[in-house]
């Protein structure tokens, strides 16, 4: 059986040095390939009649030939501009001791296309933000269309990169339960089990011995892939706690169930997921 790919997204703007770097640690860990993808997604496309009708009805033929040739050459660039991005892509990669690279340049969007190929990927990365949120704090920049439209459409692990790379060494993960949150403990098991990566394991919810019971299984299984593995049970409310408690957590990574149908399931499918990808310094990795 073939491997298949951890994917990075590309677009030639930060983070696109962490998505590259993120996606390189991950292909090493999870024994994969990683395939570098940038989508030319902005090509400007118009025929004749679409440009005489801008410029108006008694326009030259010289005026409608020069536009058309304009556009070409814009497209020409666009063109030179995305291989560049992958290529540049490729040699950091490199310099990161990625091997097996595959490049991917295609049209379309970005979600389109990854739910085009979906079947050869296993997990992927991509940066929160692109060039419309330049010069934006990551505090204030909002999530990018092209994020929310994976977090809701494709059903793929997801590592979402807002800053410069760190090594993983430790995982925040909330956990209640769910079959949403007990596919974060199988992808942890399966994809970076034998990393011997830290876990703290938060629940919210009441300290009794059913929960206690189920942390317990959560934990033992983590430790039966070697992640060394901790639980915090909290009792707050988890809509005014949470930031909070995140905000204090030194680890490198945040993972969550996307979606599941225990005490995070409102929050995960509404609203706050953004929030909290918008909010959060450290990579999220999303499963469902």
């Amino acid at each position: 059986m073939s491997k298949k790919y951890v994917l990075s997204c590309v677009n030639g703007y930060p983070p696109s040095q962490s998505v590259i770097e993120y996606g390189c640690w991950l292909a090493k860990t999870m024994d994969e390939n990683l395939k570098l993808f940038h989508a030319i997604d902005n090509q400007y496309h118009e025929n004749r009649a679409d440009l005489s009708g801008s410029i108006g009805i008694g326009a030259r033929e010289d005026m409608l030939e020069e536009m058309v040739n304009i556009e070409h050459q814009q497209n020409k660039l666009l063109q030179k501009k995305s291989k560049l991005i992958l290529e540049s892509a490729k040699l950091h990669a490199e310099k990161c001791g990625a091997t097996n690279l595959n490049l991917c340049l295609r049209k379309g969007r970005v979600l389109d296309n990854i739910l085009d190929f979906k079947d050869d990927l296993s997990i992927v990365v991509i940066g929160k933000y692109g060039k419309n949120h330049q010069g934006m704090s990551s505090q204030k920049t909002p999530v990018g269309h092209k994020v929310e439209g994976l977090v809701k459409k494709v059903h793929l692990p997801l590592l979402i990169i807002s800053e410069d790379y760190t090594e993983p060494q430790s995982i925040t993960l909330l956990y209640d339960g769910s079959n949403g949150a007990k596919k974060v403990i199988e992808f942890l098991t399966t994809s970076l089990g034998g990393s011997n990566l830290s876990v703290e394991i938060i629940f919210f919810g009441e300290n009794n011995s059913k929960n206690q019971q189920m942390l317990s299984e959560a934990k033992a299984k983590l430790e039966r892939s070697d992640f060394v593995a901790t639980v915090q049970i909290l009792s707050e409310d988890i809509d005014d706690a949470l930031p909070n408690v995140l905000g204090k957590k030194n680890s490198d990574l945040l993972a969550m169930g996307a979606f599941g149908h225990g005490v995070l399931h409102d929050i995960f499918v509404g609203s706050f997921t953004s929030k909290m990808i918008q909010i959060s310094k450290k990579p999220i990795l999303l499963v469902k």
